[in-house]
């Protein structure tokens, strides 16, 4: 894994005119959409991951589980940093204590949980996009 991380793309249809309508009316929607988008497959890649740490058994502190992507319990040490660019939104997610990269290269926890979950991933940005745009989640 490359210190820029791995990219998971999602691709959600929308007619062109529709596009055009939220571009031009509502932009703030496409913006918000998208970071959603962002932060719910975020969420679904740090459950799978913590899920393989517990399921494998491979550190018995809660630090480090309690860390992946977000909090869920105390101690916890949480790397998720997002960042809002033109067009695109990058979300840093990760566990920032001192043993995870030497657990990583073990083990690749994080990858294998994004492998696990990236199916999900993107059902879940999906539908957070079109929960924003248009009210539903179909």
């Amino acid at each position: 894994m490359s210190s820029d991380g791995i990219n998971v793309r999602a691709v959600v249809k929308i007619d062109a005119n529709a596009l055009r309508w939220f571009q031009r009316e509502a932009p703030q929607k496409l913006e918000l959409a998208r970071k959603r988008a962002v932060e719910a497959a975020g969420m679904v890649w740090a459950d799978e991951t913590k899920q393989i740490t517990r399921d494998e058994d491979h550190i018995d502190t809660s630090l480090y589980i309690n860390s992946i992507g977000y909090s869920t319990g105390s101690p916890s040490n949480p790397l998720y940093v997002i960042d809002e660019g033109r067009g695109k939104t990058v979300l840093k997610i990760g566990a920032d204590v001192e043993y995870a990269e030497s657990l990583e290269k073990r083990f690749s926890i994080m990858a294998r949980g994004l492998d696990v979950a990236e199916s999900r991933m993107r059902k879940v940005a999906t539908t957070q996009v079109k929960k924003t745009l248009f009210g539903g989640s179909e």
